[in-house]
């Protein structure tokens, strides 16, 4: 399945961020997918979002470029705004790796034999 990426130039550079399966799980594990569900630290939520987006195809891109280039993005654009763009590039992440409903189980308590 091919995923949703978000691209620019920044600097003479191309950058193509994108949410992989093991970000995700840390970024649940953190906390933040949390938050956001319950709509705290909208403040925050754009920035961390988008510097864990980095992960997957730039991981040694340092933190402080990372602040710089958020600070450069225009807030939205034809697709929306970019927390917009972020928010559904991580639900497709976080989607393929939701049970597929092809398997059938039941729960045994004991009580049958």
């Amino acid at each position: 399945m091919a995923r949703t990426t978000l691209d620019f130039e920044y600097g003479g550079k191309d950058y193509s961020l994108a949410y992989t399966i093991d970000v995700v799980k840390r970024l649940d594990r953190s906390g933040l997918i949390a938050e956001i569900v319950n709509g705290n630290r909208p403040l925050t939520m754009t920035e961390d979002l988008f510097k864990a987006a980095f992960e997957a195809n730039h991981p040694t891109v340092s933190n402080r470029v990372r602040e710089n280039i958020l600070l450069e993005l225009k807030e939205a654009a034809e697709d929306g705004s970019l927390l917009e763009c972020l928010l559904e590039m991580l639900n497709e992440a976080r989607e393929s790796i939701s049970p597929k409903g092809n398997v059938e189980w039941r729960m045994n308590r004991g009580d049958k034999i």
